[in-house]
């Protein structure tokens, strides 16, 4: 039986995103659609090595649209590494194609990592976890190889970021226009998710 609202159910890598992508879906939900009520699912975790397999990620599609209430849409998230996002994102969206194409799915890399995002919105995140106030962002964050690090190297001496610990609160507080300004991935989950609560595609500036 399909529900009066929108059902997203998501696939991720981490043990971080498992924590935090819901967090900041029903963040974005409130932020992009203001009074929408959506349903964030539990997310379905896959290593990254596995999810690029097609018969694995096939599986998981299997498992989250089989769910009940039924998923009106799939978002898919993995970080780029060293390989191009958009390239990435797409391999993803075809592997999905071939055995899910009734699904509306959407996919997303991260240029470089998750937490490139929290670099582009770093003001938000002044004075938590011991980070400085205020809190500059880099120039170009997504160009940055190790946002991990470079969150580390401004915590107070003998702390460090930690993904499972930090991701599921930073995503609370980051930014959201500025990260959305400084990085194409993360206006990409910007522009995904609204079309996955509206079905409609925003333009691309």
């Amino acid at each position: 039986m399909s529900t009066p609202y929108p059902v997203i159910a998501s696939i991720v890598e981490g043990h971080g995103e498992e924590k935090a992508l819901p967090v900041l879906l029903r963040r974005l939900v409130a932020h992009l659609e203001p009074g929408t009520y959506a349903d964030i699912q539990r997310p379905y975790r896959i290593p990254r090595d596995r999810m690029l397999r097609r018969d694995v990620l096939g599986n998981a599609l299997t498992v989250v649209t089989t769910r009940d209430p039924a998923p009106t849409g799939v978002l898919v998230l993995l970080d780029a590494d060293d390989d191009c996002a958009v390239d990435l994102a797409e391999r993803l969206r075809t592997q999905a194609r071939a055995s899910h194409a009734h699904v509306p799915l959407v996919a997303i890399a991260a240029v470089r990592e998750f937490e490139a995002w929290f670099l582009a919105g770093a003001a938000g995140l002044a004075g938590q976890a011991g980070l400085p106030r205020p809190l500059a962002p880099p120039a170009s964050p997504e160009t940055i190889r190790g946002a991990k690090e470079w969150l580390s190297d401004r915590m107070p001496r003998g702390s460090t970021y930690q993904e499972t610990a930090h991701q599921p609160s930073f995503v609370t507080l980051f930014d959201l226009d500025a990260a959305r300004a400084a990085a194409p991935s993360f206006d990409k989950l910007c522009r995904d998710v609204r079309f996955l609560l509206t079905g409609t595609r925003e333009a691309f500036p």
